[in-house]
C-alpha cells in the first residue's frame, strides 16, 4: 500500500529517507553596506573637521610686524623659529635667525620670550636693532570679541640687554584689537618703547601704529592658508629722522596637525638711508 505523507514530515513521498535540513540564508549585503557609508560619513566630517582646525593668532614677526589680540590658549606651548634677511643701502646687508616660546600660563594670560641674531651687530645696534638681547613679555585679553566690541588685550615687555653692542634695558607696552568678518579679520596694534640707553641724537621714547589685516583663501572658511598684510608708520630712532612708513604681505600655511610653514616680505618706503629696502622671513610655528 503507497503510504503518501506531506513534505513537511521530513520523509519523502513514497520513501523513508529523511530530508536534509535547510540551510539558513546568507545575510542581506545591505545592512553591511549601510554600516560602511555611516563609517566613511564620520571619517569625513572628522578629516573636514581637522582641516578646519584654525591657525594660531597672529604673533609679532611671524610673519609680519602685525600682531592679534588673542593670547595662546591656557596650558598650550607654542614655539617658532625663523631666518630673516635685509636687504640695505650699498650692500651693507644683514640677515639672522630668530626663536620664540609662547605659553599660556593661564586663562587669558599669555607669558613668552624670544631672541633674534643679527649679523653687523655693531651697525644694527645704532637702528635700535641689538643681536642676542633677549626679550620677555606678558599679554593679557582684556575682552574677547563680541557682536559689538574687537577683541583687546595688552602686551608689556622687557628687552634685557644680554646682547652684542647692546646699551640698556628698553620697556615697551602695546594695545592690541582685533576685529573679525565675513572672511577676514582686522588688526590694529598701537606701540610704545621706552630705551635705557640713548645717543645724543637719538630719542628715548619710540612709537609705532600698525594697521593690518589677514583674510583665508578658502570658500568654505578653512584656514590653511592665511594671507595677512600689513602698513606701518613709526617714528624715526634719529631725533630729526623723518617717520619711518613700511608696508608687508605674508602667507601662513598649516602643514602638519599641528605645523605651521610661513613666509613674509616687506620694505621701509621712508626713513633714513640704510633703511631695510625689502625684507624676506621665512620659518615655522610648531603648537603643543
Amino acid at each position: 500500500m503507497r503510504v503518501s505523507q506531506r513534505l513537511g514530515d521530513g520523509a519523502t513521498e513514497g520513501r523513508g529517507e529523511a530530508l536534509s535540513p535547510r540551510l539558513p540564508l546568507p545575510p542581506s549585503p545591505r545592512p553591511l553596506l549601510i554600516r560602511k557609508a555611516v563609517l566613511s560619513a564620520a571619517l569625513l566630517l572628522i578629516a573636514a573637521k581637522g582641516a578646519a582646525q584654525l591657525l594660531s593668532d597672529l604673533e609679532v614677526e611671524r610673519p609680519i610686524s602685525v600682531e592679534g589680540a588673542r593670547p595662546v590658549p591656557y596650558r598650550a606651548f607654542s614655539g617658532s623659529v625663523d631666518w630673516t634677511y635685509n636687504v640695505r643701502q650699498d650692500r651693507l646687508n644683514d640677515h639672522g635667525p630668530g626663536f620664540s616660546l609662547l605659553y599660556g600660563a593661564a586663562r587669558g594670560l599669555e607669558l613668552g620670550g624670544g631672541v633674534r641674531y643679527v649679523t653687523r651687530p655693531g651697525r644694527n645696534a645704532l637702528r635700535g636693532i641689538s643681536s642676542g638681547d633677549i626679550v620677555l613679555h606678558a599679554l593679557y585679553g582684556l575682552r574677547t570679541e563680541t557682536a559689538d566690541w574687537p577683541a583687546l588685550a595688552v602686551r608689556a615687555g622687557v628687552e634685557f640687554p644680554t646682547g652684542l653692542d647692546s646699551k640698556g634695558t628698553d620697556l615697551n607696552l602695546a594695545v592690541l584689537a582685533t576685529r573679525s568678518f565675513e572672511m577676514f579679520r582686522v588688526h590694529a596694534n598701537g606701540l610704545w618703547t621706552r630705551l635705557g640707553a640713548t645717543g645724543s641724537t637719538e630719542r628715548n621714547d619710540r612709537f609705532e601704529a600698525i594697521l593690518g589685516a589677514d583674510c583665508l583663501v578658502n570658500s568654505r572658511r578653512q584656514t590653511d592658508t592665511l594671507l595677512v598684510t600689513d602698513v606701518s608708520l613709526q617714528s624715526n630712532p634719529v631725533r630729526t629722522g623723518d617717520l619711518i612708513l613700511a608696508v608687508e604681505a605674508g602667507m601662513r600655511q598649516r602643514i602638519g596637525v599641528q605645523t605651521i610653514f610661513f613666509v613674509g616680505t616687506g620694505a621701509e618706503l621712508t626713513g633714513e638711508r640704510d633703511r631695510a629696502r625689502f625684507r624676506a622671513r621665512v620659518g615655522l610655528t610648531h603648537i603643543y
